[in-house]
Order: C-alpha cells, then structure tokens, then sequence
C-alpha cells in the first residue's frame, strides 16, 4: 500500500527530484544516477533507497550493474491529493465571503492563484 507521507517525504528532496527527473527519460545505472548529483555515491545510494521504499523506483541488478527505474504509481497519488485538495480550495468560502464582498465562482477563483 503507498504511503502519502512517505512520498511526499520522498519528494521534498531536490536531489531526489533530480534523480527522479532522469528516471523520468527511462532506465539509468547507480553510476549514471551518481554523476547527476554533487554528493558521494554512497549518499546517492541512500537517497535511491529512499525512493525505493516510498515505491518511486524500482531497482534490478544486471550483470555488473544495478539498474533503476522510474514506478510512476505514487505520482498518481500525489496528483489526486493535490487535485483533491485543490478543488475543496475552489469551492470553500473566502475572508470575502465573510466580510459580504460578491461572491466569486470557482474558475475565477482558479484564475487568480499564482
């Protein structure tokens, strides 16, 4: 079962999203992964355990070479906590609400987000 918080835990790391990003243009050794960022291989192997175990990269050994993947299920859950989450945002009352200012709809509310 994916756990949000250990995703979201996952990606609050920007070498993490780094190592993801590649993995998003296909399958990438440990050593290549390693020459993306700017620390120790055994510290990029920490950071890959870590996506491992929140179900962001799955990982197999071939030959001399550990390979990993990018396991896209979890960036699904993200998306639709954030889409969830997004949407209760449209459609819950405002401080404007409050003080008796018009009310806004729902897409003018989206348009005005940052």
């Amino acid at each position: 079962m994916l756990d949000l918080a250990a995703v979201l835990n996952a990606l609050a790391d920007p070498s993490r999203r780094v190592l993801l990003q590649r993995l998003a243009h296909g399958p990438a050794t440990s050593g290549q992964l390693a020459e993306l960022l700017s620390v120790s291989r055994p510290a990029t192997s920490q950071h890959l355990q870590v996506l491992q175990a929140a179900g962001l990269v799955r990982s197999t050994a071939l030959g001399r070479h550990r390979w990993h993947e990018l396991a896209p299920g979890p960036l699904y859950l993200v998306e639709q906590w954030v889409r969830s989450l997004a949407d209760t945002w449209a459609a819950a009352p405002t401080l404007d609400d409050r003080a008796g200012a018009p009310q806004r709809t729902a897409e003018s509310r989206k348009e005005n987000t940052p």
